[in-house]
């Protein structure tokens, strides 16, 4: 059965060398394709509108590490979660001003209010994505339309990548993101703090289109993502990602929601 991916991963992507620094949610994706049977795959690289576009209309289309909204379940099936994604961060120049700002505005958990971060600093601007969902807490704040002056948007693909300079020249004070989207190039050269309205955790999903052939496309993925999923070399690719400090409670949490799933 041929599979036609959408967003993340480019052409031939799986017959490709894999790079050096390729990000994690891209390691477990080629894992899980790898080991799943009777599939064939192509690959389109497009921002997340048109990718869900494409998945809805094709009925071999497929997205590859997607959240999970009750809007989105009505629309595509999804599959079992194959990792679970530390909470987005506010990024911030290190020793800049803003960093500074922010660390008055640290509840007692150290977690920063991006409401109250735009209501202390009038003059804030927030780099981000303009097509990916954030999840059901942060999208109504982020897309409301008051908060259209304080957002710098770019589209999914190669030119997300295009903040992390921008904010390192200070043409763009913040960039909400997840840790394992920050390039390895600029980790010396930021700080972050989480993000008080963002969910501490949350999960990644196969989702494809919702008709016949997207079902048993999802099953033989789900098969692939059992026999993957409570691995020890599976998680410790994980872990990899996730400070020493953080492990411990990461693993817990992995666990609970993958026997959940299982």
């Amino acid at each position: 059965m041929e599979v036609t991916f959408y967003s993340k991963m480019p052409p031939n992507w799986l017959t490709l060398p894999a790079q050096p620094n390729e990000s994690i949610d891209k390691k477990l994706i080629r894992e899980i394709l790898t080991h799943t049977k009777n599939l064939q795959y192509q690959f389109h690289l497009v921002n997340h509108t048109k990718a869900m576009q494409l998945t809805l209309e094709n009925p071999q289309g497929c997205m590859a590490g997607v959240l999970s909204t009750p809007q989105r379940r009505q629309l595509f099936h999804y599959s079992e979660p194959f990792t679970l994604v530390l909470s987005l961060r506010l990024y911030v120049l290190k020793n800049s001003r803003m960093q500074r700002k922010l660390q008055f505005l640290r509840d007692q958990s150290g977690k920063v209010s991006l409401d109250s971060a735009w209501a202390k600093n009038a003059r804030v601007l927030l780099g981000l994505d303009a097509d990916r969902s954030y999840g059901v807490e942060l999208d109504p704040l982020l897309r409301a339309p008051e908060k259209s002056k304080y957002l710098y948007l770019r589209q999914s693909g190669v030119g997300i990548g295009e903040l992390w300079p921008m904010l390192v020249q200070e043409r763009v004070d913040l960039i909400l993101e997840y840790p394992f989207m920050l390039p390895e190039a600029f980790k010396q050269q930021v700080h972050s703090f989480p993000v008080a309205e963002a969910t501490a955790t949350t999960a990644a999903y196969f989702a494809c289109n919702k008709g016949s052939a997207g079902a048993e496309i999802i099953t033989r993925l789900n098969t692939s993502i059992q026999s993957l999923v409570l691995t020890e070399g599976y998680l410790q690719l994980q872990l990899s990602e996730v400070e020493l400090s953080a492990q411990t409670e990461y693993k817990k949490q992995y666990m609970a929601l993958m026997l959940a799933a299982n």
